[in-house]
């Protein structure tokens, strides 16, 4: 069938879309204004996130066990404050470096998990007191940062028998929104805290994930997959000897036809979800918005990957290959 004026147009401009995104790529230090970023560093086997609104806000969420990289992106980019840093949980290899950031930067505001655990805890607790940061509880609450939204899905309840489980399962989970860009990072949650969020807490559908507890068996279920249906999946993982990622999890996250990223094999990720609109001609030809979200991923500074439109089309960009899918043949 002949394709039409208008879908000619819609076609001819996200082509054109997507080598732009490719041709976005600037030095690893350098920031876009006015466009939201959420880098996942590569931190080896640990987690690191940040956060930077269009509006120049800023949210770090852990810190590795080893903040060096972290601690030197902010200074590169002269980013002195963070408005809000969450610790998912207390492992050395989620808040390890966090001291250090404490040290480094101004911290307005702090939340972690609220459960502490005895080895590891003084350095840290001390520095957080010293530090002068607001200290936030993990509660059921939204927290805005300029355009964007952060709910924090809190821990199980008090009440119930979960929260007598590890670390792992007492993750905070957060979940941001900007514009129709929704993405969940849920620390090291395990199936036990994952089934109790599906249960008691709403999980909407979601555009990015970053995969529990370094893609861990233990940290993906079939519900899970299938209630976030996330098209972007992030593993932050590093050389291990607890088989991360597992190949069940990839195998579920695989199946559900999410491109399934590791910061091992790509080093650090740069998601960057940018609105744009455009003119589309319907069927009686006349001009109406139509508004589309792209999501570009870019690894080391430069545009890789795909740019992923709400239908969920893929608009594929030329370097294409220059970014590890992990799903491989798995499909």
């Amino acid at each position: 069938m002949p394709e039409t004026r208008g879908g000619l147009r819609l076609r001819s401009l996200l082509c054109r879309l997507a080598l732009a995104v490719a041709a976005t790529g600037t030095a690893a230090g350098q920031l876009a204004a006015q466009q939201l970023q959420l880098r996942f560093f590569d931190v080896g086997q640990g987690d690191a996130a940040l956060l930077i609104t269009p509006e120049g806000r800023t949210m770090l969420v852990d810190a590795g066990q080893n903040a060096r990289s972290v601690i030197a992106f902010l200074r590169a980019n002269h980013l002195d404050t963070l408005d809000l840093v969450v610790v998912s949980h207390i492992h050395d290899d989620h808040m390890g470096g966090i001291p250090d950031v404490l040290g480094a930067v101004v911290v307005r505001n702090f939340m972690d998990n609220g459960t502490p655990r005895a080895r590891t805890y003084g350095r840290y607790l001390n520095a957080v007191r010293a530090s002068g940061a607001r200290y936030l509880e993990a509660t059921a609450r939204t927290i805005t940062l300029g355009s964007v939204q952060v709910r924090v899905l809190p821990p199980p309840d008090a009440r119930l028998r979960l929260a007598r489980a590890d670390q792992n399962n007492r993750s905070v989970g957060l979940l941001i929104q900007y514009g129709r860009f929704r993405a969940l990072l849920a620390g090291d949650s395990q199936r036990q805290e994952i089934g109790y969020w599906l249960q008691f807490d709403s999980v909407p559908p979601v555009t990015l994930v970053k995969l529990s507890h370094h893609g861990s068996d233990n940290g993906t279920t079939t519900a899970w997959a299938e209630r976030t249906g996330a098209r972007i999946a992030v593993i932050s993982v590093g050389r291990n000897s607890y088989g991360h990622p597992g190949r069940a999890a990839l195998a579920t996250w695989c199946r559900s036809e999410a491109r399934v990223i590791r910061t091992d094999k790509n080093g650090s990720i740069l998601v960057r979800p940018a609105l744009v609109r455009f003119y589309h001609h319907d069927a009686r030809d006349t001009r109406r918005w139509r508004a589309e979200l792209v999501h570009a991923l870019h690894r080391a500074g430069h545009a890789v990957s795909v740019a992923l439109v709400q239908d969920r089309r893929a608009v594929r960009a030329p370097d294409d290959t220059t970014l590890t899918d992990a799903c491989g043949g798995i499909r």
